[in-house]
């Protein structure tokens, strides 16, 4: 039986839609075509995310924002139900810009770009969603000058983990010095935080936080987005983490691989990793999908990477993801269009054997993504393979990836790319 899959939002930068691609758990495909405008946002940088509450139900946030405004409400839906029709809409005093999510029992967790805070949220009571409190970055790291942002959110056990970029300044002219993974105890009976005083920096301007058996990958620009180059400081963290220890060292690169990281998908022994860089007047993005073992990608002297695929096209949004249902579907987020795989196995990637643009996606006119997300299965009927039930076993974060760094740096290569056309 088909379900929504995927969630995706298209805008005009002024108004948005929010609509899913189709397909079931077991199989290699998708439907043929997707379900537009299931909800209609007047606002013209929204946002979605994927967990599961506290009953194990699959559901979306869909967050809106506005820089110059007040907190906006931020609407709950069931997944795979009427998202017009929110079971809780709630404003969180702690998250202005929500950017990324991650639950545990009773409680959901969000972090905020803009004031690098921290929300913990009751899922439950007689109000449910409520915020229960929030934490700032912790004062004893920061240093004058800095402004610290909320990038992303894992949970490994009872402790959360929190990526923060720094930046020296504020806008485009800021300088980017390294990120910031920090550590979190997990009170599972009130949902409160304790900083752990661990804490471990990662490259510069980072984004992505994927976690696969107590590692956790994260893909760091080097620097701002380059018009017609590439970031030489660009790279990606790996950190180890247990109760007791964080640790930190940077993949090493093999030649020929073309920076800058921008995404990065592990399933089972196998890691993707999708790089590249816009060219000089932001109007073409030139990107390569790369596949190297889990092991490999943690060598000192790692063997060289396979190129699956490189493209060179238009858009602002970019981002892959390997699922690990049994199905083993690749996604890719190809600027403007949605490229759906039956398989990442072979030497290339190939044809995709489903395809969807702009038109497909929405019949708004609207031609931007400016968020997407991808939607986990209720867990009752979770079709998962070993590594993921072995996740939800050890009581990890049950989200599904949300392209969040890919959601910001869509809309900074945009406003880049109005600025030069001046």
């Amino acid at each position: 039986m088909s379900e929504n899959l995927f969630a995706y939002i298209i805008t005009n930068y002024s108004d948005s839609r929010a609509g899913a691609i189709t397909g079931t758990r077991s199989t290699n495909t998708v439907d043929n075509s997707a379900t537009k405008d299931k909800l209609s946002i007047s606002n013209g940088d929204a946002a979605c995310f994927n967990f599961l509450d506290n009953s194990n139900t699959s559901k979306l946030v869909f967050r809106k924002y506005n820089y110059n405004s007040s907190l906006l409400p931020n609407d709950i839906v069931t997944a795979q139900g009427a998202w017009s029709s929110p079971t809780a809409s709630q404003i969180w005093d702690g998250i202005k810009n929500l950017h990324a999510v991650a639950t545990k029992g009773n409680y959901l967790y969000g972090t905020c770009y803009d004031n690098a805070k921290i929300a913990v949220i009751n899922m439950t009571g007689s109000t449910p969603y409520e915020q229960v409190t929030d934490y700032s970055f912790p004062s004893t790291l920061a240093q004058n000058g800095h402004v610290y942002h909320g990038e992303g959110l894992a949970i490994d056990g009872n402790y959360l983990y929190v990526l923060f970029s720094d930046n020296i300044g504020t806008g485009y002219s800021a300088t980017h010095d390294d990120g910031y993974v920090l550590q979190y105890k997990i009170n599972t009976s009130t949902g409160l935080l304790t900083y752990q005083n661990k804490y471990v920096r990662v490259g510069k301007n980072p984004f992505t936080l994927e976690l696969n058996n107590h590692k956790l990958y994260v893909c760091c620009l080097g620097g701002m987005q380059q018009a017609g180059s590439t970031n030489s400081a660009s790279c990606i963290s790996i950190v180890t983490v247990s109760s007791t220890s964080m640790t930190v060292q940077n993949a090493a690169i093999p030649s020929g691989v073309t920076k800058d990281f921008r995404d990065i998908s592990i399933t089972g022994s196998y890691a993707y990793i999708f790089t590249g860089y816009f060219n000089t007047t932001y109007s073409a993005f030139n990107g390569y999908i790369y596949r190297t073992t889990v092991s490999n990608l943690a060598a000192s002297s790692p063997s060289a990477w396979t190129l699956l695929k490189s493209v060179s096209t238009s858009g602002y949004f970019w981002g892959i993801h390997a699922e690990g249902y049994q199905n083993k579907r690749f996604w890719f987020i190809k600027g403007n269009v949605i490229e759906v795989y039956g398989t990442a196995n072979g030497s290339t990637l190939g044809t995709p054997s489903k395809q969807f643009n702009a038109a497909a996606l929405t019949n708004s006119g609207y031609t931007n993504i400016n968020a997407a997300c991808f939607i986990v299965a209720n867990s009752s009927k979770n079709e998962m393979d070993g590594k993921e039930d072995e996740e939800l076993e050890r009581g990890e974060s049950s989200v599904g990836k949300t392209c969040f760094g890919a959601a910001r740096l869509a809309r900074e290569a945009r406003e880049l790319a109005e600025r030069a056309k001046e």
